[in-house]
This record gives structure tokens, sequence and C-alpha cells, in this order.
């Protein structure tokens, strides 16, 4: 009988675990999110928003950097949609190759690949691949997409990528930036 009661007890505490695990896990956001990128000091400057359309066990997105403090700026013989700083100016970098514009819950690339920034000071006319910034994204219990920014060397995106390589930049390329660096430290989307 004791076996018995313990079986039992193991049993419920599996199922219980289990329903809890799972009504715990990130959901995709769907609909239309706000992009929103937070300074050093808090302060919070929407840029943006994305459009989540639900794909199977991802979804598709649709990014529109729409922010009035973006200017348009023509740097190293192409165009840049920019926003000054006090002492850089963050370029947007819309990613000139294809991608599958598709994200899941464990993969967030394709949505990271779409905020991708170069920084520039103002003493320079050109703007340097070197000085790439790229946010790593989280899915949050609640859905909101987080992420810290972190510097690349985008270089690699000078050339189109080898055939079958849509995402030449990877984590292990990314350095976590230095908080109070850079114009702003993290970006939120919900």
């Amino acid at each position: 009988m004791p076996t018995f009661a313990l079986r039992l007890v193991a049993t419920a505490l599996t199922a219980l675990w289990l329903t809890t695990s799972a009504m715990a896990a990130p959901v995709l956001p769907a609909g239309e999110k706000t992009i929103t990128l937070i300074a050093p000091d808090g302060a919070k400057q929407v840029v943006g928003h994305v459009t989540f359309s639900v794909d199977g066990d991802g979804a598709k997105i649709d990014v529109k950097m729409d922010s009035e403090k973006f200017s348009d700026e023509f740097l190293s013989m192409r165009p840049f949609r920019c926003m000054a700083g006090t002492k850089r100016m963050w370029c947007h970098l819309e990613y000139p190759y294809e991608t599958g514009k598709r994200i899941s819950a464990a993969d967030l690339v394709d949505l990271e690949y779409a905020l991708m920034f170069l920084w520039r000071t103002y003493d320079k006319v050109s703007i340097d691949a070197w000085n790439g910034l790229y946010f790593k994204l989280k899915l949050q219990d609640d859905g909101s997409i987080v992420g810290d920014l972190h510097e690349a060397d985008f270089n690699p995106l000078a050339s189109p990528p080898p055939a079958g390589v849509t995402r030449p930049i990877t984590h292990a390329d990314l350095t976590k930036a230095e908080s109070g660096q850079h114009l702003y430290d993290r970006v939120e989307i919900k």
C-alpha cells in the first residue's frame, strides 16, 4: 500500500510540474509591437515597430524603423537612416542579403539581423563596418523580447555570403558592450 501511495503522489507531482512548465513557457508575440532602445540612464527611445504573424511554430516578422529621430544620411557611398547622439551617430544597417524573416522561440536571429546598427563619430564622413552594434535577443515569459547591446565587426557583410550561408555574423562574433559606452545599452520589444 505505501508503494502505491508514493507512486500516486509522484505521478501527481509530475503532472503538476508538466502543467506548470507548459504554462510558464515563453510565447512569441503576435501583432504589432514597439521597438524601444534604452539608454544607460534608463531613458527610452521608440525607433520602430515589428509585426509578428503566426507561422506554424514560429512567426514571420516585418520590421519598420520609423522613428522621427532618424535622418537620412549618405555615408560610404550608400544611404543610411541615422540617429544623432552627443558623441556618436547610430545608423541602422538594413541587412543587405536575404533572410527568412522568421523567428521561433528558440531562434530570434532574423529579428536580431533586422536591428543591426553601425556607429560613427562626427569627425568622420564615412562609416566603418568595424563599428557594428548587435542586440542579442531573449524571449521573456510575458512574450516581450529584450536584448543587450553587443559589438561586432560587420566587415563580413561587405560582400554576399557564400551559398547556403544566411547568417555570416554569429553569436560567437559578438562582444558584450560596456554599459554607458554607447548611446543605448538595451532594446525592448513589446
